[in-house]
């Protein structure tokens, strides 16, 4: 685990062939067909119409064809017949003129073959007029086949433009790759997934083109920014332009009027621009022609119409070879522009204190105070420190402070935060006093130094919602919910941001109560507060849905959670949000699947969590998705992975409070189960409920307790989870007390029934392991008929878990027959145990397990150790 960077990791020759399986079929069927005489395909620089060609051929020689191929240049233009020169003899070329051969060429493809002879001509839309002659002339009056290349929007001999538009051969136009072919070329190519984040960004920066992608992934891998972290491709910073990716792109836009190079420096500065603008900075002429060429791309936002570069990766190399100069002109006088305009947008304000920022020119607090408040709302923490900063600098008072401070608290550098706390007395309107209050009671908590101050009740309500959410991470929940529940009320306004962390408190609380109508309602809060104004923050939007994806969870609800949680994900990737909120919402994805027993997504959604987030951990909650992690590569079987994380995980900060404790003692439950240890997973499981008991968390202690009975403690737990389902409102919770009494009483009926409740849930393992129990336990007492439908509904649970091992969900072959103890010994004995030591890791006697290996060895119909080995294969994997 960890990071790795091969600097060489991607053979330049190696790059695959994604997204044009239409383009070829198309290409290899038109050859097959004696009325089609050939191909045109067309397309931007960089769309793959050399790469079509190359693939077409390599198809066609296979299936027999004579075939050739030629490239068109503007040097070889120069000179008639000079691409297609090398496909005559060479004493011919030597000694006869141009028509000799063009004779001897005609010839060559009218030679009697058992296939039809294909010519591809590569950049046909540079070839001299004779050659474009020679070309129709094979088209027409031979068998060959011509596939022809050509670059979209440049003019082209008339013979070659004559061959589609009198249908003599197929127009197949080359567009730019979909976004699910970016990602599977992607992967190809790298050999393995990428983060979301990475994915978007090379989506955006290429805009489809594979080969300015593939020169990006080249140039991230050569800079060493892009590299493997945790089995993800990652970008860890901003692509650095090489002269290599500079050159190549800076060829493809082939750029010769410097009015249309204006146009594209202006908009690598700033993107999108409103046309009108644009036009006022650069000419409505060169803008027209930028768009004629393809190069810039007008698109309707609302009643304004804006315009961005086709290709935003041609924006990186004009900024990094731009000289600074000339941008701090370009960026002067759009900062006069925007001055200009009426501001309706929210970001408008932001656009206008950048550009005055990166001109030099002089910035108003005010504005660099706004910038700095939106960008902090989208979690872009580095440029709104910058902002802040800066607007403090300007004499931005007390409101920067604040804003400074907010931000800081954001990173979690909270005693750096409290050196910017203004004094009370510079807070004494209602909004400021608010603010201050919520970041002294912030700081306060996360240095330890929480004290009243007698001398500011201003701002108390806001506090109380500070310490709604303390209170919960502490682990007093029903305290927590009761504030959060006050505060939500009908009283007084709240800002903000303080209704945000109530809404947010109180729908946790009530999920780990299991109280989903009281989570639903905070929530409804939470959704009016953050659709009120422009100005509540994307982070905010995202924190209250989030929570209620967490809530669903705990409350029992994954069927709406998992629903509610691919939403949100993915609103979060395509509305561009920065890395920590997608990151976020990435833990969030892999809790929930991690519930349900779905572990493949699990694993690979907590692992981009863990590349998003990296070092951003203000509330030091990292180690808690990385216990999740472990538990769910403990819920596949794989020991080796579970103990790694869980080793990451006991090197983290320790969470705050006491809320969480029992989340990551489930994980550790798991891991022991996955090494085959019941007995210590049992204990595990044990303690975590004790540990949610004495946080005031029904939910959490009903899914330890659970986790215990499918560890073989039914009994034990069976009357504490009717007490909690009698207690909440979760059908979730009556569910798992109801199974836990039939795995307690071996009730083969009542778990089928149970089963078919956690299903309904959302419980897909829950629900397959107690079917799979139910199977067994019908086939022990000769039901067939019972068996065979349970057996069939567990399978198809397990197949939506996917790649799941867990003490009750074996049904390999005979194995079916154990219960989980004797399965249990019977795998360690197999794996080498002697049978004291097996009873000295279970914590059981001798005789015991003795007895239960006697009970093996007659269900199964083997003798002793070796005959179990065969029956049972060489033993656990780990």
């Amino acid at each position: 685990m960890g990071a790795s960077r091969p600097h060489d990791a991607l053979p330049r020759n190696a790059w695959p062939f994604v997204g044009r399986a239409t383009a070829l079929r198309t290409t290899t069927e038109a050859a097959a067909r004696a009325e089609v005489r050939g191909v045109v395909v067309v397309g931007p620089p960089g769309a793959g119409r050399t790469r079509l060609a190359a693939e077409a051929l390599a198809r066609l020689a296979a299936a027999g064809h004579p075939v050739a191929w030629a490239g068109a240049t503007a040097a070889a233009a120069a000179i008639p017949l000079g691409a297609l020169l090398h496909l005559a003899p060479l004493s011919d070329c030597a000694a006869h003129g141009t028509r000799v051969v063009f004779d001897r060429i005609v010839e060559r493809f009218s030679a009697p073959a058992a296939e039809r002879p294909v010519l591809v001509v590569d950049d046909a839309h540079l070839l001299d007029s004779v050659s474009a002659a020679l070309v129709h002339r094979l088209a027409l009056h031979t068998r060959a086949f011509v596939l022809l290349t050509a670059r979209q929007g440049e003019p082209g001999p008339d013979v070659v433009t004559a061959l589609w538009k009198e249908r003599l051969a197929r127009r197949v136009e080359l567009r730019p790759l979909a976004d699910h072919d970016v990602d599977t070329l992607l992967e190809r190519a790298l050999g393995g997934p990428l983060d979301a984040v990475t994915r978007r960004t090379l989506r955006r920066l290429s805009a489809g083109n594979p080969l300015v992608l593939r020169e990006l992934v080249q140039s991230g891998l050569e800079g060493a920014v892009l590299h493997r972290v945790d089995g993800l491709w990652h970008l860890g910073e901003q692509v650095r332009v090489t002269g290599r990716l500079g050159d190549l792109l800076e060829a493809q836009m082939q750029v010769g009027d410097p009015a249309v190079l204006g146009v594209l420096e202006t908009l690598a500065c700033q993107e999108p621009l409103g046309q009108r603008v644009l036009e006022r900075l650069a000419g409505p002429a060169a803008v027209a022609q930028a768009e004629r060429q393809g190069l810039v791309t007008v698109e309707l936002c609302g009643a304004r119409q804006r315009t961005r570069l086709t290709i935003p990766a041609y924006g990186e190399v004009l900024r990094a070879r731009m000289p600074r100069a000339q941008a701090r002109e370009i960026w002067g006088r759009l900062a006069r522009e925007l001055a200009a305009l009426p501001g309706r947008r929210e970001d408008d304000a932001l656009d206008l204190a950048v550009a005055r920022l990166n001109a030099g020119l002089g910035t108003s607090a005010r504005e660099l105070l706004h910038a700095a408040q939106r960008t902090a709302g989208r979690l872009e923490l580095k440029a709104a420190e910058r902002l802040a900063t800066a607007s403090l600098d300007a004499g931005g008072g007390v409101d920067a402070a604040l804003t400074l401070a907010e931000v800081l608290c954001h990173q979690g550098r909270h005693a750096d935060a409290a050196g910017l706390l203004p004094a009370a007395e510079q807070c004494r309107d209602a909004e400021r006093a608010g603010r201050r209050a919520i970041l002294r009671e912030k700081i306060g908590y996360w240095r330890r130094q929480v004290t009243p101050d007698p001398q500011d009740p201003g701002g108390e309500r806001a506090a109380e919602a500070v310490r709604a959410w303390t209170m919960l991470l502490d682990g007093h929940v029903r305290r927590s919910l009761a504030a959060g529940t006050a505060l939500l009320g009908p009283a007084d306004a709240l800002p903000a941001e303080a209704a945000v962390r109530a809404a947010t408190a109180v729908q946790l609380a009530a999920g780990l109560m299991g109280d989903t109508h009281r989570a639903e309602a905070a929530y409804a809060r939470g959704v009016a507060v953050t659709s009120a104004g422009r100005a509540v923050s994307p982070w905010a939007r995202a924190q209250v849905g989030a929570a209620r994806c967490l809530a669903l969870l705990l409350g029992g609800a994954l069927t709406t959670a998992a629903e509610d949680v691919e939403t949100g994900y993915r609103e979060a990737v395509e509305g561009q949000l920065t890395a920590p909120v997608v990151g976020v919402w990435a833990v969030v994805r892999g809790f929930v699947a991690k519930a349900q027993g779905r572990v493949a997504p699990a694993q690979q959604a907590l692992r981009e969590a863990v590349v998003l987030l990296g070092e951003h951990d203000p509330l030091r909650l990292r180690g808690v998705y990385l216990a999740e992690l472990a538990g769910a590569y403990a819920m596949a079987g794989d020991t080796v992975q579970a103990d790694a994380w869980l080793s990451r995980m006991d090197g983290c900060p320790p969470p705050p409070g006491a809320l969480f404790d029992p989340w990551i003692e489930r994980n550790r439950a798991w891991a022991a189960a996955a090494a085959l240890d019941l007995l210590g997973a049992a204990n595990h499981a044990m303690q975590a409920a004790k540990a949610a008991r004495e946080a005031e968390s029904p939910m959490v202690e009903a899914l330890a307790l659970f986790d215990a009975a499918r560890f073989g403690e039914a009994r034990e737990v069976s009357a504490r989870l009717h007490r909690i389902a009698g207690e909440t409102a979760a059908p979730a919770a009556a569910a798992f007390a109801r199974a836990s009494t039939a795995l307690a009483t071996d009730d083969a009926r009542q778990l089928t029934a149970a089963a078919e409740t956690l299903y309904h849930t959302g419980h897909l393992l829950h629900a397959a392991e107690a079917a799979a129990t139910a199977h067994r336990l019908h086939a022990r007492a000769g039901r067939r008929t019972a068996a065979k439908t349970a057996l069939a509904f567990a399978r198809e649970r397990l197949a939506e878990c996917g790649a799941v091992r867990t003490p009750l969900t074996d049904l390999t072959g005979s194995e079916a027959s154990l219960t989980p103890r004797e399965l249990q010994i019977a795998k360690l004995v197999t794996a080498g145990l002697p049978a004291r030591e097996v009873a000295g890791r279970l914590g059981l006697s001798l005789r015991t397990v003795n007895n239960h290996l006697g009970r093996v060895y007659a269900k199964l119909g083997v003798s002793g150790r070796h005959g179990l080995a065969q029956v049972l294969g060489s033993g656990p994997e780990g």
